[in-house]
Protein backbone atom coordinates (compact mmCIF):
# COMPACT_ATOMS: atom_id res chain seq x y z
CA UNK A 1 0.00 0.00 0.00
CA UNK A 2 1.38 3.41 -1.00
CA UNK A 3 2.72 5.48 2.06
CA UNK A 4 1.17 9.22 2.15
CA UNK A 5 3.63 11.92 3.82
CA UNK A 6 1.92 15.88 4.59
CA UNK A 7 4.63 18.62 3.22
CA UNK A 8 4.00 21.49 5.28
CA UNK A 9 5.02 25.01 4.80
CA UNK A 10 5.18 27.34 7.78
CA UNK A 11 3.20 25.28 9.02
CA UNK A 12 0.21 24.99 6.71
CA UNK A 13 -0.46 21.73 4.91
CA UNK A 14 0.21 22.44 0.98
CA UNK A 15 0.46 18.92 -0.74
CA UNK A 16 1.09 15.49 0.01
CA UNK A 17 3.97 12.98 -1.24
CA UNK A 18 2.91 9.48 -2.17
CA UNK A 19 5.45 6.58 -2.26
CA UNK A 20 4.89 3.06 -3.99
CA UNK A 21 7.01 -0.10 -4.06
CA UNK A 22 6.20 -2.07 -6.33
CA UNK A 23 8.84 -5.16 -6.13
CA UNK A 24 12.74 -5.32 -6.65
CA UNK A 25 15.36 -5.15 -9.10
CA UNK A 26 17.59 -7.35 -10.43
CA UNK A 27 19.87 -6.36 -7.71
CA UNK A 28 17.37 -6.46 -5.06
CA UNK A 29 16.73 -2.91 -4.21
CA UNK A 30 13.35 -1.59 -4.13
CA UNK A 31 11.76 -0.23 -6.81
CA UNK A 32 9.74 2.77 -6.36
CA UNK A 33 7.39 5.35 -7.29
CA UNK A 34 6.92 9.21 -6.33
CA UNK A 35 4.04 11.49 -6.84
CA UNK A 36 2.92 15.27 -5.25
CA UNK A 37 -0.58 15.50 -4.90
CA UNK A 38 -2.00 19.30 -4.03
CA UNK A 39 -5.69 19.06 -2.25
CA UNK A 40 -7.78 22.11 -3.23
CA UNK A 41 -7.77 25.23 -1.19
CA UNK A 42 -11.15 24.69 0.52
CA UNK A 43 -10.62 21.32 1.76
CA UNK A 44 -10.44 20.66 5.66
CA UNK A 45 -7.33 19.01 7.37
CA UNK A 46 -9.71 16.06 7.99
CA UNK A 47 -11.32 15.93 4.52
CA UNK A 48 -7.66 16.45 2.56
CA UNK A 49 -6.61 13.24 4.32
CA UNK A 50 -9.46 11.49 3.39
CA UNK A 51 -8.96 12.08 -0.61
CA UNK A 52 -5.23 12.19 0.13
CA UNK A 53 -5.36 8.22 0.80
CA UNK A 54 -8.29 7.97 -2.07
CA UNK A 55 -6.03 9.62 -5.00
CA UNK A 56 -2.60 7.20 -3.39
CA UNK A 57 -5.09 4.20 -3.78
CA UNK A 58 -5.88 5.06 -7.64
CA UNK A 59 -2.27 6.30 -8.13
CA UNK A 60 -0.87 2.55 -7.12
CA UNK A 61 -3.50 0.53 -8.93
CA UNK A 62 -2.86 2.07 -12.16
CA UNK A 63 0.77 1.59 -11.70
CA UNK A 64 0.26 -2.00 -10.67
CA UNK A 65 -1.65 -2.61 -13.64
CA UNK A 66 0.42 -1.16 -15.96
CA UNK A 67 3.01 -3.12 -15.29
CA UNK A 68 5.87 0.02 -15.41
CA UNK A 69 9.50 -1.89 -15.22
CA UNK A 70 12.31 -0.15 -13.64
CA UNK A 71 13.33 1.50 -16.89
CA UNK A 72 10.74 3.63 -17.06
CA UNK A 73 10.17 6.85 -15.41
CA UNK A 74 8.81 6.71 -12.19
CA UNK A 75 5.17 8.62 -12.03
CA UNK A 76 5.40 8.99 -15.40
CA UNK A 77 2.97 11.25 -17.05
CA UNK A 78 3.14 8.96 -20.51
CA UNK A 79 3.04 6.00 -18.51
CA UNK A 80 -0.31 7.15 -17.04
CA UNK A 81 -1.95 8.42 -20.28
CA UNK A 82 -0.81 5.22 -21.69
CA UNK A 83 -3.20 3.06 -19.39
CA UNK A 84 -6.59 2.54 -20.14
CA UNK A 85 -9.48 3.79 -18.00
CA UNK A 86 -12.94 3.08 -17.88
CA UNK A 87 -14.74 6.44 -19.14
CA UNK A 88 -18.10 5.77 -16.73
CA UNK A 89 -15.88 3.97 -13.95
CA UNK A 90 -13.86 7.42 -13.82
CA UNK A 91 -17.16 10.02 -13.70
CA UNK A 92 -18.70 7.94 -11.05
CA UNK A 93 -15.83 6.81 -8.89
CA UNK A 94 -13.12 9.29 -9.17
CA UNK A 95 -14.94 12.98 -10.56
CA UNK A 96 -17.82 12.87 -8.88
CA UNK A 97 -16.81 11.73 -5.47
CA UNK A 98 -13.49 14.01 -5.24
CA UNK A 99 -14.25 17.25 -7.18
CA UNK A 100 -18.69 17.03 -6.86
CA UNK A 101 -19.70 15.08 -3.83
CA UNK A 102 -17.21 16.18 -1.57
CA UNK A 103 -18.77 18.30 1.21
CA UNK A 104 -17.81 21.69 -0.45
CA UNK A 105 -20.83 21.49 -2.96
CA UNK A 106 -24.84 22.40 -1.85
CA UNK A 107 -26.89 19.46 -2.43
CA UNK A 108 -29.06 20.93 -5.49
CA UNK A 109 -24.98 20.95 -7.31
CA UNK A 110 -24.14 17.76 -6.94
CA UNK A 111 -27.85 16.73 -7.89
CA UNK A 112 -27.39 18.50 -11.10
CA UNK A 113 -23.98 17.14 -12.00
CA UNK A 114 -25.32 13.73 -11.32
CA UNK A 115 -28.10 14.18 -13.77
CA UNK A 116 -25.62 15.63 -16.30
CA UNK A 117 -23.30 12.92 -15.88
CA UNK A 118 -26.11 10.20 -16.55
CA UNK A 119 -26.85 10.95 -19.91
CA UNK A 120 -22.71 11.48 -20.58
CA UNK A 121 -22.03 7.87 -19.12
CA UNK A 122 -25.02 5.88 -21.03
CA UNK A 123 -23.46 7.60 -24.29
CA UNK A 124 -19.88 6.66 -23.55
CA UNK A 125 -20.65 3.16 -22.08
CA UNK A 126 -17.83 1.07 -22.47
CA UNK A 127 -15.53 3.75 -23.97
CA UNK A 128 -12.07 4.02 -22.38
CA UNK A 129 -11.38 7.71 -21.28
CA UNK A 130 -8.00 7.96 -23.54
CA UNK A 131 -9.52 6.67 -26.79
CA UNK A 132 -12.31 9.95 -26.44
CA UNK A 133 -11.39 12.19 -29.58
CA UNK A 134 -13.38 15.47 -29.94
CA UNK A 135 -14.84 14.22 -32.70
CA UNK A 136 -16.51 11.64 -30.22
CA UNK A 137 -17.56 14.30 -28.12
CA UNK A 138 -19.02 16.67 -31.28
CA UNK A 139 -21.21 13.49 -32.31
CA UNK A 140 -22.64 13.23 -29.12
CA UNK A 141 -23.35 16.71 -29.21
CA UNK A 142 -24.66 16.22 -32.45
CA UNK A 143 -26.80 13.15 -31.05
CA UNK A 144 -28.15 15.12 -28.10
CA UNK A 145 -29.55 18.21 -30.46
CA UNK A 146 -30.98 16.45 -32.85
CA UNK A 147 -31.92 12.95 -32.40
CA UNK A 148 -32.24 12.81 -28.01
CA UNK A 149 -35.70 12.84 -26.17
CA UNK A 150 -36.41 12.82 -22.47
CA UNK A 151 -39.16 10.97 -20.46
CA UNK A 152 -41.64 13.46 -21.79
CA UNK A 153 -40.32 13.33 -25.32
CA UNK A 154 -39.27 16.72 -25.81
CA UNK A 155 -35.94 17.15 -27.39
CA UNK A 156 -33.45 18.58 -25.02
CA UNK A 157 -33.09 22.42 -24.15
CA UNK A 158 -30.39 24.77 -25.73
CA UNK A 159 -29.48 25.36 -22.13
CA UNK A 160 -29.17 21.58 -21.32
CA UNK A 161 -26.93 21.32 -23.84
CA UNK A 162 -24.83 24.17 -22.89
CA UNK A 163 -24.79 22.22 -19.13
CA UNK A 164 -23.81 18.94 -21.04
CA UNK A 165 -20.71 20.41 -23.07
CA UNK A 166 -19.90 22.53 -19.77
CA UNK A 167 -19.74 18.99 -17.36
CA UNK A 168 -17.61 17.41 -20.14
CA UNK A 169 -14.90 20.09 -20.03
CA UNK A 170 -14.98 20.11 -16.11
CA UNK A 171 -14.55 16.22 -16.57
CA UNK A 172 -11.68 15.90 -18.74
CA UNK A 173 -9.96 19.14 -17.79
CA UNK A 174 -9.78 16.96 -14.34
CA UNK A 175 -8.20 14.08 -15.88
CA UNK A 176 -5.75 15.98 -17.82
CA UNK A 177 -4.77 17.97 -14.59
CA UNK A 178 -4.13 14.02 -13.15
CA UNK A 179 -2.63 13.59 -16.11
CA UNK A 180 -4.66 10.41 -17.32
CA UNK A 181 -4.91 12.22 -20.88
CA UNK A 182 -2.28 14.28 -22.53
CA UNK A 183 -4.67 17.01 -23.60
CA UNK A 184 -8.25 18.00 -22.82
CA UNK A 185 -10.11 16.89 -25.95
CA UNK A 186 -13.35 19.80 -25.71
CA UNK A 187 -10.26 22.52 -26.13
CA UNK A 188 -11.21 21.50 -29.69
CA UNK A 189 -14.53 21.62 -29.43
CA UNK A 190 -17.16 24.38 -30.11
CA UNK A 191 -19.60 25.58 -27.61
CA UNK A 192 -23.04 24.73 -28.51
CA UNK A 193 -24.52 27.96 -29.52
CA UNK A 194 -26.70 29.54 -26.59
CA UNK A 195 -30.57 30.45 -27.34
CA UNK A 196 -31.43 33.99 -25.97
CA UNK A 197 -35.01 33.78 -25.70
CA UNK A 198 -37.05 36.70 -23.65
CA UNK A 199 -38.07 36.10 -20.53
CA UNK A 200 -41.32 35.59 -19.36
CA UNK A 201 -42.67 38.66 -17.43
CA UNK A 202 -45.90 40.12 -16.94
CA UNK A 203 -47.05 43.38 -18.67
CA UNK A 204 -48.03 46.41 -17.04
CA UNK A 205 -51.67 45.16 -17.46
CA UNK A 206 -51.44 42.08 -16.04
CA UNK A 207 -49.56 42.99 -13.12
CA UNK A 208 -52.69 45.34 -12.84
CA UNK A 209 -54.69 42.18 -12.49
CA UNK A 210 -52.41 40.22 -10.25
CA UNK A 211 -52.52 43.07 -7.50
CA UNK A 212 -56.19 42.88 -8.12
CA UNK A 213 -56.97 39.12 -7.73
CA UNK A 214 -54.71 38.69 -4.46
CA UNK A 215 -57.14 40.07 -2.05
CA UNK A 216 -58.96 36.53 -2.43
CA UNK A 217 -56.05 34.43 -1.20
CA UNK A 218 -55.40 33.77 2.36
CA UNK A 219 -53.07 36.35 4.09
CA UNK A 220 -50.16 34.32 4.24
CA UNK A 221 -49.99 33.64 0.55
CA UNK A 222 -50.76 37.24 -0.41
CA UNK A 223 -47.56 37.97 1.83
CA UNK A 224 -45.75 35.56 -0.61
CA UNK A 225 -46.85 36.72 -3.75
CA UNK A 226 -46.82 40.44 -2.88
CA UNK A 227 -42.62 39.78 -1.85
CA UNK A 228 -42.21 37.80 -5.26
CA UNK A 229 -43.19 40.41 -7.16
CA UNK A 230 -42.58 43.15 -5.87
CA UNK A 231 -38.87 42.24 -4.23
CA UNK A 232 -37.37 40.10 -7.27
CA UNK A 233 -36.46 37.52 -4.24
CA UNK A 234 -36.14 34.13 -5.86
CA UNK A 235 -38.36 31.47 -4.61
CA UNK A 236 -35.81 29.70 -2.04
CA UNK A 237 -34.88 32.90 -0.48
CA UNK A 238 -38.90 33.89 0.20
CA UNK A 239 -39.34 30.61 2.03
CA UNK A 240 -36.01 31.03 3.48
CA UNK A 241 -37.31 34.57 5.04
CA UNK A 242 -37.73 34.17 9.03
CA UNK A 243 -39.68 37.14 10.59
CA UNK A 244 -35.95 38.57 12.13
CA UNK A 245 -35.17 39.59 8.77
CA UNK A 246 -37.65 42.26 8.42
CA UNK A 247 -37.03 45.53 9.60
CA UNK A 248 -40.34 47.49 9.33
CA UNK A 249 -38.77 50.84 11.06
CA UNK A 250 -36.23 51.21 7.67
CA UNK A 251 -38.70 49.25 5.43
CA UNK A 252 -36.51 46.55 4.29
CA UNK A 253 -35.85 42.83 4.19
CA UNK A 254 -32.72 40.91 5.20
CA UNK A 255 -31.72 37.91 2.57
CA UNK A 256 -29.75 35.16 3.93
CA UNK A 257 -31.13 32.07 3.68
CA UNK A 258 -31.64 29.75 0.36
CA UNK A 259 -34.51 26.59 0.60
CA UNK A 260 -33.86 23.87 -1.52
CA UNK A 261 -35.31 20.71 -2.21
CA UNK A 262 -33.65 17.20 -3.19
CA UNK A 263 -35.26 13.63 -3.19
CA UNK A 264 -31.95 12.39 -1.49
CA UNK A 265 -31.89 15.14 1.28
CA UNK A 266 -35.41 16.85 1.61
CA UNK A 267 -36.25 20.27 1.79
CA UNK A 268 -32.66 22.09 2.69
CA UNK A 269 -31.89 25.43 3.94
CA UNK A 270 -28.62 27.00 2.86
CA UNK A 271 -27.05 30.37 2.16
CA UNK A 272 -28.22 32.17 -0.96
CA UNK A 273 -27.04 31.46 -4.58
CA UNK A 274 -24.04 33.68 -4.58
CA UNK A 275 -22.40 35.92 -2.44
CA UNK A 276 -24.41 39.07 -4.10
CA UNK A 277 -27.48 37.05 -2.75
CA UNK A 278 -26.88 38.40 0.69
CA UNK A 279 -28.14 41.36 0.49
CA UNK A 280 -31.11 43.91 2.11
CA UNK A 281 -33.97 45.19 -0.16
CA UNK A 282 -36.24 47.62 0.28
CA UNK A 283 -40.11 47.00 1.12
CA UNK A 284 -42.87 48.96 -0.35
CA UNK A 285 -45.25 50.34 1.77
CA UNK A 286 -48.52 47.68 0.98
CA UNK A 287 -46.43 45.11 1.25
CA UNK A 288 -44.89 46.21 4.87
CA UNK A 289 -48.54 46.38 5.77
CA UNK A 290 -50.03 43.03 4.75
CA UNK A 291 -46.46 41.62 6.91
CA UNK A 292 -47.76 43.28 9.79
CA UNK A 293 -51.13 41.96 9.27
CA UNK A 294 -49.78 38.52 8.85
CA UNK A 295 -47.43 38.95 11.93
CA UNK A 296 -50.43 39.38 13.85
CA UNK A 297 -52.21 36.67 12.22
CA UNK A 298 -49.22 34.17 14.00
CA UNK A 299 -48.99 35.84 17.11
CA UNK A 300 -52.62 35.28 17.93
CA UNK A 301 -52.29 31.65 16.30
CA UNK A 302 -48.90 30.95 18.36
CA UNK A 303 -49.19 33.08 21.52
CA UNK A 304 -46.06 32.68 23.68
CA UNK A 305 -43.82 31.94 21.23
CA UNK A 306 -40.66 34.17 19.64
CA UNK A 307 -41.64 34.58 16.08
CA UNK A 308 -37.85 36.27 15.36
CA UNK A 309 -37.03 32.78 14.62
CA UNK A 310 -39.96 31.30 12.89
CA UNK A 311 -40.47 31.23 9.29
CA UNK A 312 -42.58 33.52 7.57
CA UNK A 313 -43.91 30.46 5.51
CA UNK A 314 -43.45 27.57 7.72
CA UNK A 315 -44.60 24.13 7.06
CA UNK A 316 -47.97 22.91 8.14
CA UNK A 317 -46.26 20.72 10.74
CA UNK A 318 -43.42 22.75 11.85
CA UNK A 319 -43.07 26.55 12.64
CA UNK A 320 -39.16 26.06 12.32
CA UNK A 321 -39.24 24.48 9.22
CA UNK A 322 -39.61 26.09 5.92
CA UNK A 323 -42.55 24.76 2.86
CA UNK A 324 -41.61 22.53 0.04
CA UNK A 325 -40.59 24.97 -2.76
CA UNK A 326 -42.27 22.32 -5.89
CA UNK A 327 -45.43 22.98 -3.44
CA UNK A 328 -45.46 26.62 -3.35
CA UNK A 329 -44.52 26.37 -7.55
CA UNK A 330 -47.52 24.22 -8.07
CA UNK A 331 -49.68 26.65 -5.85
CA UNK A 332 -48.19 29.74 -7.72
CA UNK A 333 -49.04 28.27 -10.88
CA UNK A 334 -52.69 27.64 -10.29
CA UNK A 335 -53.23 31.01 -8.56
CA UNK A 336 -51.90 32.33 -11.89
CA UNK A 337 -54.28 29.74 -14.07
CA UNK A 338 -56.98 30.60 -11.81
CA UNK A 339 -57.16 34.15 -12.32
CA UNK A 340 -57.00 34.27 -16.18
CA UNK A 341 -53.43 35.26 -16.22
CA UNK A 342 -49.90 33.20 -18.06
CA UNK A 343 -48.78 30.20 -16.87
CA UNK A 344 -46.17 31.32 -14.57
CA UNK A 345 -43.65 30.51 -11.60
CA UNK A 346 -42.59 32.38 -8.83
CA UNK A 347 -39.24 32.52 -10.94
CA UNK A 348 -41.24 34.38 -13.69
CA UNK A 349 -42.31 36.93 -10.73
CA UNK A 350 -38.53 37.42 -10.47
CA UNK A 351 -38.41 38.59 -14.12
CA UNK A 352 -41.52 39.86 -13.86
CA UNK A 353 -40.40 42.02 -10.95
CA UNK A 354 -36.82 43.33 -12.58
CA UNK A 355 -39.25 44.05 -16.53
CA UNK A 356 -41.79 46.52 -14.67
CA UNK A 357 -38.89 48.25 -12.02
CA UNK A 358 -37.20 48.86 -15.68
CA UNK A 359 -40.06 49.99 -17.90
CA UNK A 360 -40.75 52.25 -15.10
CA UNK A 361 -37.68 54.25 -14.27
CA UNK A 362 -35.35 52.06 -12.21
CA UNK A 363 -31.58 52.44 -13.14
CA UNK A 364 -30.19 48.84 -14.17
CA UNK A 365 -27.41 49.39 -11.29
CA UNK A 366 -30.53 49.16 -9.05
CA UNK A 367 -32.14 46.56 -10.08
CA UNK A 368 -28.95 44.47 -10.30
CA UNK A 369 -28.85 45.09 -6.29
CA UNK A 370 -32.20 44.39 -5.81
CA UNK A 371 -32.34 40.70 -7.84
CA UNK A 372 -28.44 40.03 -6.33
CA UNK A 373 -27.32 39.65 -9.84
CA UNK A 374 -22.95 39.34 -9.08
CA UNK A 375 -22.89 41.00 -12.71
CA UNK A 376 -25.11 43.92 -13.72
CA UNK A 377 -24.30 42.76 -17.23
CA UNK A 378 -26.70 39.70 -15.89
CA UNK A 379 -29.31 42.28 -15.65
CA UNK A 380 -28.65 44.09 -18.81
CA UNK A 381 -28.28 40.96 -21.30
CA UNK A 382 -31.63 39.23 -18.99
CA UNK A 383 -33.76 42.21 -18.32
CA UNK A 384 -32.83 45.42 -20.60
CA UNK A 385 -34.73 45.51 -24.01
CA UNK A 386 -35.96 48.60 -25.73
CA UNK A 387 -39.08 48.69 -27.77
CA UNK A 388 -40.03 51.09 -30.98
CA UNK A 389 -41.60 54.05 -28.66
CA UNK A 390 -38.70 54.16 -26.63
CA UNK A 391 -36.39 53.84 -29.65
CA UNK A 392 -38.63 56.53 -30.84
CA UNK A 393 -37.96 58.59 -27.45
CA UNK A 394 -34.29 58.25 -27.25
CA UNK A 395 -33.85 59.39 -31.28
CA UNK A 396 -36.18 62.89 -30.00
CA UNK A 397 -33.83 63.73 -27.65
CA UNK A 398 -30.94 63.47 -29.66
CA UNK A 399 -33.02 65.49 -32.28
CA UNK A 400 -33.63 68.27 -29.70
CA UNK A 401 -30.40 68.37 -28.53
CA UNK A 402 -28.74 69.36 -31.72
CA UNK A 403 -31.82 71.46 -32.72
CA UNK A 404 -33.20 68.79 -35.45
Amino acid sequence: MATIQENRKNGKLVSYKFTACVGRDAAGKQIRYYRTWTPPREYAPAKARKYAQLEAALWEQAIRKHGINSAQMPDSAAARCAEKTDFCAFITDTWLPIQVCNGSKKPKTEDFYKSMTKLICKYFDGWFLQDIRPIDIQKYLIYLRTEYTGKSGKPLTAKTLSHQYSTLHLIFGYAEQQELISKNPMRKVNAPKKEKRPVDALTQAQAQRFFQCLHDCPLDFQCMLHLLITTGIRRGECLGLKWKDIDARAATLNIARNVTYTVKSGTIVSSPKTAAGIRTVPLLGATLSLLQSYRNQQCSAHPGINLDEVFLFPSSTDLFHPRDPNAVTRKVKRFMCRSGLPDMSPHDLRHSCATLLLNNGADVKSVQAILGHANASTTLNFYVKADLQQMKTAADKLGTAFGL
